[in-house]
């Protein structure tokens, strides 16, 4: 039964969707488990066309890939249907091959309203696609799921109770009167389509775990944006995880390996503690370089040095197996390396990524500093054709991490690979 997470160890956009582009070539299926159309996962095809996909797997691009929308995720119909569309005229035949919990609770125009109306997107740094509010709904029993959705007499139900309960403090009548239309059409042009995506993603992935077939379980955001164990409450909605993947498509508790993606640099997008950050020339040019820009939203992401302390942390939070190391091309160029090994505050040396708010945006990294290296990496296919400088930065970040590397990213394709576990390799890259 052989099931892959494919988790992001730090902040998200980490270059799960390059990754995931490799593996899903060889797989069976591809679920995502959590989150919305709030994170992207931008791939790379042939003749560098550049395809960012937000709520449907990355093995889409594959015609002999099935892929999955599971239960964990909160979907926006509208946001969907565009997507779909969209690939449509990128040349991507989904036909059958997309399947959709019916357990997944839907985002509609009251969440947007919502997020809008309480400020919190503005002053957390999310993407403001109502995907809190949904989330919100669902912990406090409010929720609707696709098979509500479907149901229109109890789904205009439960929206006119909704709507005239959440929005009452903050919208005049007739601004509700209008959510609700705006939310009745929606529902009305939409539901047909959704139906026609349906499936019980828990029967089938188990199906096809019991025929051997590979399933990889993808994550939407990086381990330090979960609710639970992120630099709360800078954080998304849902777990990213790897230990909530089997509960998010709706299987046991059945995982063989969890590959750990990481940048060799740290990124974040909106606000939030980020105790490495840097500004000026360098963030600009580690930026530019590794067009570091949000799949969703394009807003430029913020720049910092590599923290290992994070990486070591998020490894022992996902019980990650293989490590997928990414970007190292992109830090070609520059004389020095630093890389965080621990944190400095109040006169005690803290070893491990805090938890404690407070130490974060206080506390002054230790850093460990490492040689540069030079040239273009990105037609490099050979661990022994990297530059010496390249292979430390790689050994000191699994060393530390103390997991060793399946992969090293060295560029945008899926190909500008190295990989470095022939049992890896055998198990999740070959065969079929």
């Amino acid at each position: 039964m052989p099931v892959l997470v494919v988790v992001g160890l730090q902040w998200g956009d980490e270059g799960k969707g390059r990754v995931i582009h490799t593996l899903a070539r060889r797989a069976y299926a591809v679920a995502r488990y959590q989150g919305g159309n709030n994170a992207g996962h931008t791939l790379v095809l042939g003749n560098n066309e550049v395809l960012a996909l937000h709520l449907i797997p990355s093995g889409i691009v594959y015609p002999n890939v099935r892929c999955y929308i599971g239960n964990g995720v909160v979907v926006d119909p509208k946001a969907l249907y565009e997507e779909i569309g969209h690939l449509a005229k990128r040349g991507v035949r989904i036909g059958r091959r997309l399947g959709l919990s019916p357990l997944c609770h839907v985002i509609l125009p009251y969440h947007l309203s919502l997020e809008r109306y309480l400020g919190e997107g503005s002053r957390l740094g999310t993407t403001q696609r109502g995907i809190g509010p949904s989330y919100r709904d669902k912990i406090a029993r409010l929720g609707l799921r696709v098979l509500d959705y479907l149901n229109t007499p109890r789904f205009q139900e439960r929206v006119m109770a909704n709507v005239r309960e959440l929005l009452a403090p903050f919208a005049r009548p007739s601004e509700i009167r209008s959510i609700e239309r705006e939310t009745f059409e929606t529902q009305k042009k939409l539901a047909p389509f959704l139906k026609r995506l349906l499936a019980d993603v828990s029967i089938e992935i188990t199906d096809a775990l019991s025929r051997g077939r590979r399933v990889l379980l993808e994550s939407a955001q990086g381990t330090f944006l979960d609710v639970d164990f992120g630099t709360y409450p800078y954080v998304t909605s849902s777990n990213p995880v790897a230990g909530y993947a089997p509960c998010g498509v709706g299987i046991g508790p059945k995982i063989d390996a969890v590959l750990g993606v990481a940048k060799l640099f740290t990124t974040r997008v909106g606000e939030g503690p980020f105790p490495t950050e840097i500004h000026g020339a360098l963030a600009s040019q580690i930026r530019e370089t590794g067009l570091e820009y949000g799949a969703t939203t394009g807003r430029p992401r913020r720049i910092g040095h590599l923290d290992l302390t994070m990486i070591r942390k998020a490894c022992r939070l996902n019980g990650v197996t293989h490590l997928a190391l990414t970007k190292l091309d992109t830090l070609a160029g520059l004389a020095s390396l630093k890389v965080c090994v621990g944190y400095s505050w109040r006169g005690k040396i803290f070893k491990d990524f805090p938890d404690d708010p407070e130490i974060l945006a206080k506390a002054n990294p230790v850093y460990k500093e490492l040689p540069g290296f030079s040239g273009d990496l990105t037609s490099v296919k050979r661990w022994s054709d990297l530059p010496g400088a390249a292979k430390r930065l790689v050994d000191e970040t699994a060393a530390f991490a103390g997991v060793s590397p399946a992969i090293v990213s060295l560029g945008r394709k899926a190909d500008n690979q190295i990989v470095l576990d022939a049992g890896f390799a055998r198990e999740w890259l070959t065969g079929g």
